[in-house]
């Protein structure tokens, strides 16, 4: 089924226009519940309360606010806020190239495809082929939905498909988080280089990857629609405050192998037992 068009905009970089429209790229495949009144089944409604009148208002009473102190507010109608977007705000302007390594995936926010609009299709895809040809990205700016966003445009598959990205003052500095640091040794680091390039594909599949626990949320309510009921399994108790050999745990992750089990006491060979090993041997040796 053909995507349908969100809206349109133009990418500019120097003397160039590219008139563009965008595709939702990416979609959400969450299984989402519905809150519901447990005495009768009946899914329930979201209301606006006004304290001031007491009383529930509808949406289309509502307008949004900005506070500028206690309880006073600076307002705006939809139709104001469209106002500030101007043709010119729409346009996409690459204020320069980058390569694309260059860019930590933390900035990142939301995708869209950006396909040709009417009459810019051979500069559209002049532009693609440049980037890809010299693994390029154009940052641009873009204001959208009320606000400003810092956006990159990269190449993907036969076009173009535009980043979101967050601003620098919107990522928390990671020195915030409380981190210990423990003294490495060389030989860990050796071991754990070897375990990293024994797991280490070529390229990245996606398709390989699926939602295991999307899928046992719908079988369970699959299950319950015809009646079944679900009975939460015991969990084993967690044990607290296991110490890890470090250079053992990379030594069995590159065997491929776990932790030793406990050996158990060698147990005395039954007559049937004994009977059976022969039978097998003889078998092992006629073949």
């Amino acid at each position: 089924m053909a995507l349908r068009p969100l809206r349109n905009a133009t990418i500019t970089f120097g003397l160039v226009s590219i008139p563009v429209r965008f595709y939702t790229a990416t979609k959400s495949e969450d299984v989402h519940f519905n809150l519901l009144h447990e005495s009768c089944g009946t899914r329930v409604n979201r209301k606006w309360w006004c304290p001031y009148h007491e009383k529930i208002v509808s949406s289309d009473e509502l307008i949004r606010g900005y506070a500028i102190s206690k309880n006073k507010y600076v307002t705006f109608t939809d139709e104001e806020i469209e106002a500030l977007e101007t043709d010119d705000n729409r346009a996409l302007d690459i204020t320069e190239f980058v390569d694309l390594s260059q860019i930590d995936p933390v900035f990142y926010e939301k995708a869209y495809f950006l396909g040709p609009a009417p009459g810019g299709g051979k500069t559209y895809h002049l532009l693609s082929t440049a980037m890809k040809d010299q693994n390029k990205v154009g940052v641009a700016r873009w204001v959208s939905a009320g606000r400003e966003h810092l956006v990159v445009l990269r190449p993907y598959e036969d076009g173009l498909i535009l980043h979101t990205m967050y601003y620098a003052d919107e990522v928390r500095d990671f020195s915030a988080i409380d981190s210990e640091r423990g003294q490495v040794k060389e030989k860990e680091v050796k071991l754990a280089e070897m375990l990293i390039n024994e797991l280490t594909e070529e390229r990245f599949n996606p398709m390989q990857f699926k939602d295991e626990y999307r899928e046992r949320l719908l079988d369970r309510i699959k299950a319950k629609s015809h009646g079944k009921a679900i009975v939460a399994e015991e969990k084993e108790e967690e044990k607290g405050g296991e110490v890890i050999d470090i250079m053992e745990a990379l030594r069995r992750s590159l065997e491929g192998g776990k932790a030793a089990s406990p050996r158990r006491a060698p147990q005395r060979a039954t007559a049937k037992g004994r009977k059976t090993r022969a039978v097998a041997s003889r078998k092992r040796k006629a073949s």
